[in-house]
């Protein structure tokens, strides 16, 4: 969050403000305690939700976060049933106050409960100080409220006098003895005393002590007084005013500024949980906000199921998709008798005083795990039959996920929101829709109702995709499938043309030094006659830009299945060159060059898996059965 740059119109600048305040606050109380922007004038907690206010300004923010952690410490502390003013009880029943003193007397416990609940925080959370500081040099310290401390106004026993001495007796100018029992007060809210205070009703019983002090020297004259319109000179009318202001926040009814409903509910939109908003630094110099959200139906949903022909569809090609891949669900075991280590076979003990070979060992053919994350291009031009054939195959791809050993996708969404209507400003949006580990096969039909959201923040979303996938092993390899049909550029002078080509480059070249395979797909119109898209695609993803007709978009699925075919192979290599590195002095570089023809076979589509398979094995027994060969021995070797 830039707090150099304030902008209390926008809504994910105030969707930042509302996090990092919810942040605080949870920090503090330990609970999860809603904050919201203010709807309506004067806005108090009703002990369950803070309010804060929208004018986010540089010299309020501390203000505003300030009176947040205030107001959360009432949720957190006061017993807001007992202090319910509207059931008439506590104080009437009670504490036999007159009706007519019920207001004052709240006041007075709201001024006490302030000081409890402050009192907790100055303790329990010493970081959190300057922001209360702040608060109270707001709302409480003035010049004017400095000077008539120390002069005569407000000295003849009144409410309103002494409200003024009382809201104030921390104040380095109070005066204790302005009026008949000050001292007495400022007895019961020492350090000590205050500490001692630890529920709402302890803050009561002293509030109620303040009253009986003062009560006795009200002069019933002098309120009359005051309760007509009373002449006031300037400087009594400044002070007055600025006691109301004061008697307002220790009533909780602060004026904040309010935010449309509208508004509040696109930033509770952003502000909530599943949502982050980060600055995405595109270089040393500018960076540009972006949201990663897990709702993406908020962002990429429309009312209608303009797509549900393409999602059965795509459930149709998945079926068949798996069928092609249904060999990654069986498991081979090889077991080796006769062995001089491993372990025991009992039915041989028999054996053991003439024959060593009493053990065996186990060796399992397995496949890779493989993760998969689909990243679909949702700009504006992705509209209609691209769009519908790209969700078709991202079903296809996710239904034969879900239904094979050890391989898991995930399908993102990406593109832009303009937070402000003006088209000039576009905020990059990256959802995540889909993940074969957490969402059973049924969430995919929610893609029915998908659509776009303006342009191609590809670069970026991409980078942040990189950061969260999970790191290659040799158990298990990680692909990025990227499908879009245009150019990276959004409408944002930090990021548009060149610049959003070049760091999409420069992203790509990351996912090669992670050791992340990459597959991007072109996806054109067939009136679609430009080359520069395609050209620019090509810069940015090398050889492993494919250009898919939208009319064939099967050919992703074949893909799919060639590169898990061959990812399976790999398997294989390292399981037969562990062998040949057990049976012969030669090392593993020359084993893998030996081989290098078969990994262009499979490539090319020349060999078949089971006949990979199958030379490999009798590569090894060759190897076992002649153990005198040397290193230069296999080049004779024909697998033909």
């Amino acid at each position: 969050m830039d707090l150099y740059n304030f902008d209390d119109e926008d809504p994910i600048f105030l969707a930042q403000v509302q996090k990092g305040v919810t942040n605080f606050v949870k920090i503090l109380t330990g609970k999860d305690i809603p904050v919201q922007y203010a709807t309506s004038g004067d806005s108090m907690t009703d002990g369950e939700t803070v309010y804060i206010a929208a004018n986010l300004k540089e010299d309020t923010i501390d203000y505003i976060v300030g009176l947040a952690l205030h107001e959360a410490s009432h949720v957190l502390l006061t017993d807001f049933g007992y202090l319910n003013k509207e059931k008439g009880t506590v104080l009437k029943r009670v504490h036999n106050i007159p009706e007519e003193d019920h207001d004052n007397v709240f006041t007075l416990i709201n001024f006490v409960e302030d000081k409890r609940i402050d009192n907790f925080v100055y303790s329990t959370a010493p970081g959190y100080q300057p922001y209360y500081e702040e608060l109270y040099r707001k709302s409480f310290y003035s010049e004017i409220i400095d000077e008539n401390l120390k002069n005569d106004v407000f000295r003849s026993p009144s409410w309103d006098a002494y409200f003024f001495r009382i809201i104030n007796i921390f104040n380095r100018n109070s005066d204790l003895d302005a009026l008949p029992g000050l001292q007495e007060v400022r007895d019961l809210l020492t350090y000590n005393r205050i500490n001692t205070l630890e529920s709402t009703r302890d803050s009561v019983k002293v509030a109620v002590n303040i009253y009986d002090i003062i009560k006795e020297h009200i002069d019933e004259e002098e309120e009359k007084e005051d309760g007509e319109d009373k002449k006031m000179d300037n400087q009594e009318y400044k002070t007055r005013d600025q006691v109301d202001r004061q008697k307002s926040f220790i009533n909780s009814q602060y004026r904040k500024k309010r935010v449309h409903k509208k508004v509040k509910e696109q930033v509770n939109k952003l502000a909530d949980k599943s949502t982050q908003i980060k600055n995405y630094e595109i270089n040393k110099n500018s960076s540009i906000p972006m949201i990663i959200t897990n709702d993406w139906k908020e962002y990429f949903t429309s009312p209608f199921d303009h797509y549900n022909d393409a999602v059965e569809n795509g459930f149709a090609l998945g079926k068949k998709l798996l069928k092609k891949l249904k060999v990654r669900n069986n498991i081979k075991k090889d077991i080796f008798e006769n062995q001089k280590k491993g372990k025991l076979n009992s039915k041989k003990l028999f054996q053991a005083l003439y024959n060593e070979n009493l053990f065996y060992r186990i060796e399992k053919e397995d496949f890779k795990n493989v993760f998969l994350h689909i990243s679909l291009d949702l700009s504006g031009s992705m509209r209609g039959g691209k769009l519908e054939k790209t969700i078709q195959t991202s079903i296809a791809i996710a239904y034969a996920a879900c239904n094979l050993q050890n391989f898991d996708v995930e399908i993102s969404l990406r593109g832009t929101i303009d937070k402000n209507k003006s088209k000039t400003d576009q905020t990059p949006i990256l959802a995540y829709a889909f993940n074969s580990k957490k969402h059973s096969i049924k969430k995919l039909k929610d893609f029915k109702k998908i659509t776009i959201s303006g342009m191609t923040p590809e670069g970026i979303c991409l980078d942040e995709i990189r950061k969260t996938l999970p790191k290659p092993t040799y158990s298990q390899e990680v692909y990025l499938l990227n499908i879009s049909d245009g150019l990276p550029n959004i409408s944002s002078m930090a990021y548009n043309f060149s610049t959003a080509v070049n760091h999409a480059t420069k992203v790509i070249r990351e996912y090669k030094k992670d050791n992340i395979n990459v597959l991007s797909y072109f996806v054109h119109d067939v009136w679609d006659k430009s080359e520069k898209s395609k050209d620019t695609f090509g810069k940015i993803y090398g050889k492993n830009a494919k250009y898919i007709d939208i009319n064939n978009m099967s050919l992703v699925a074949d893909s799919i299945n060639k590169l898990l075919l061959s990812n399976t192979i790999k398997v294989f290599w390292y399981f037969y060159i562990c062998k040949l590195e057990k049976i012969i002095n030669m090392e593993h570089g020359d084993i893998i060059i030996y081989i290098e023809d078969l990994i262009e076979a499979i490539e090319f589509e020349e060999l078949g898996i089971l006949e990979i398979k199958s030379k490999l094995q009798d590569l090894v027994i060759n190897i076992e059965d002649n153990t005198n060969i040397d290193n230069e021995g296999l080049e004779g070797f024909d697998f033909d």
